[in-house]
């Protein structure tokens, strides 16, 4: 998980928007939560994806399996050696570019 902070003061829409038109289109986007604490869900495939939130002038960048059931087993594939470098190099990369990309567009 990574926290920055940020010069700008996008929405969760407008952090959303920008991933899709510039990060990349063969992500899929979507929300998740209620009223202006939303956070973007990265979907790359059923085992590798981000939760981007917002909270003031901060962005966390957590990634995780975007796969609810898989997410909950998280903790106990990351423990086995094997499984965990299987899922954990794909979720590293992105969590990395993503954090890129968002502090050059929004620092």
């Amino acid at each position: 998980m990574k926290v920055f902070t940020i010069t700008q003061d996008p929405s969760t829409e407008d952090i959303a928007q920008t991933l899709e038109q510039d990060f990349s289109s063969k992500y899929s986007y979507r929300f998740f939560g209620i009223g202006k604490s939303k956070s973007v869900i990265v979907q790359k495939s059923e085992f590798v994806g981000a939760q981007i939130s917002k909270s003031g002038n901060q962005i966390t960048v957590h990634a995780q399996s975007p796969n609810l059931l898989l997410s909950f087993l998280d903790p106990f594939l990351t423990g086995m050696n094997v499984l965990g470098s299987i899922f954990n190099s794909p979720l590293k990369k992105l969590e990395a570019d993503l954090v890129i990309f968002l502090k050059n567009k929004y620092s």
